[in-house]
């Protein structure tokens, strides 16, 4: 059969679970006078190639290398082989969006074979991927809709995903080496951190729904503290209150200097920021830390033992920056965190000293930032007898901040 494909250059094949193939993506592979993929995908399609006419480049471990081999061979036939639905955290996006004409010819995703194999609807499931990226946040995505799709890889693996949701009620289904030899496996969502798998695998997860509130409030007894009673936590209606000043965004990487028992870093993480690091200079309270982030599934939130701004050089440019305790430090850290900040980023304090404050506010008047301090008295009804008093907290300064 003499190929008929005559444009673009570049076409990017899904190959199917077990190797299957279109006509359309066949034909393509016939005409290919380069053919990319990586060593198991090569071996797949291997009979579908013209002897002597198709040069072959394996990709493995050389992803980099993909867009300059690409350029460099405009004028011959580039076919680019991936997993499943190349558009579907696969290359076809990445090619797409650097190259002018690619035709991109898909096959079903494992995630829809996985589900198949299980024989349960996904249009409701989110898709996360952890293949070859940080682990994706699983417990949120949990929360929301119940049933989530996860494509892993040797480090996030069903086991780490089990660490993470810990004794989380539901289902686990592991669906390994799809197409070739599989296997599949349901265990409970608390079991899941004790089981080997195959590299090979997506995970499909069902639960019960957690909403989350759009707006924190989480009471301060929720969260582990290094004295019971008071604690280093920044208190729930102050936390509520900087927050919002913050004006978090999905995505967002951010701060919490001084961090204390984390209930800020981890109401960040809950709000959608994609990296929290939570700096603290007390070891025993980074053992806090680790936890509060166990217990709320946040495992986005990295804590740093370090008095900022020792350690914050290692860190990437936070969008948000919340200090809790600066440790005598305030006017070099606003000033160093005002340069550190990205384009649009936001920084709040809390100033619980009048003395603080004035370092704080002078800082930002040395760097001609733009900001607003807002004081902030709470008073909370507690029983006494069979009567109801109020309890003042100590007032806190919140200064919200921008460069």
């Amino acid at each position: 059969m003499t190929p008929t494909i005559t444009a673009p250059m570049i076409t990017v094949v899904g190959v199917g679970i077990g190797g299957q193939l279109t006509p359309q993506a066949r034909e393509a592979i016939a005409a290919a006078e380069l053919l990319i993929g990586g060593t198991r995908l090569l071996e797949q399609v291997e009979s579908c190639a013209v002897p002597g006419r198709t040069e072959r480049f394996d990709l493995t471990g050389r992803m980099a290398e993909v867009r300059p081999l690409l350029t460099a061979n405009t004028a011959r036939r580039c076919v680019v082989l991936a997993s499943g639905d190349p558009l579907f955290f696969g290359i076809g996006g990445f090619l797409c969006r650097h190259f002018p004409a690619v035709l991109v010819i898909s096959a079903p995703s494992s995630v829809a074979e996985a589900f198949a194999r299980i024989g349960l609807a996904w249009e409701d499931a989110e898709v996360l991927s952890g293949h070859g990226r940080p682990m994706p946040d699983v417990a949120a995505a949990l929360d929301r809709s119940g049933k989530v799709a996860v494509l892993t890889d040797a480090t996030n693996t069903p086991a780490a995903i089990g660490h993470v949701l810990g004794d989380r009620d539901g289902d686990a289904w592991v669906c390994e080496r799809l197409g070739e030899d599989e296997q599949i496996r349901k265990v409970s969502i608390r079991d899941l951190a004790k089981l080997e798998a195959d590299p090979l695998n997506v995970v499909v997860l069902l639960a019960p729904k957690r909403p989350r509130r759009t707006i924190p409030h989480t009471a301060d007894d929720a969260f582990e503290k290094k004295m019971p009673k008071k604690g280093l936590i920044t208190k729930r209606e102050v936390r509520t209150l900087s927050l919002a000043a913050l004006g978090l965004r999905v995505g967002d990487v951010a701060w919490d200097i001084g961090a204390g028992s984390g209930s800020v870093a981890i109401e960040m993480a809950l709000l959608g920021a994609s990296r929290v690091f939570a700096v603290e200079k007390n070891e025993d309270a980074c053992e806090i830390i680790r936890l509060n982030v166990a217990a709320f599934a946040t495992p986005q939130v990295e804590v740093v033992h370090a008095k900022a701004p020792e350690g914050l050089d290692a860190l990437p440019d936070p969008d948000r920056v919340f200090v809790g305790g600066s440790g005598g430090n305030m006017g070099e850290l606003v000033h160093l965190l005002l340069g550190r900040l990205r384009p649009g980023g936001g920084l709040v304090v809390n100033a619980a000293t009048i003395e603080n404050l004035a370092d704080c506010v002078s800082a930002l008047k040395a760097a001609g930032a733009t900001w607003s301090v807002t004081h902030v008295s709470v008073c909370r009804s507690s029983p006494i007898l069979d009567l109801t008093r109020f309890e003042a907290l100590n007032p806190v300064w919140i200064v919200e901040a921008s460069r």
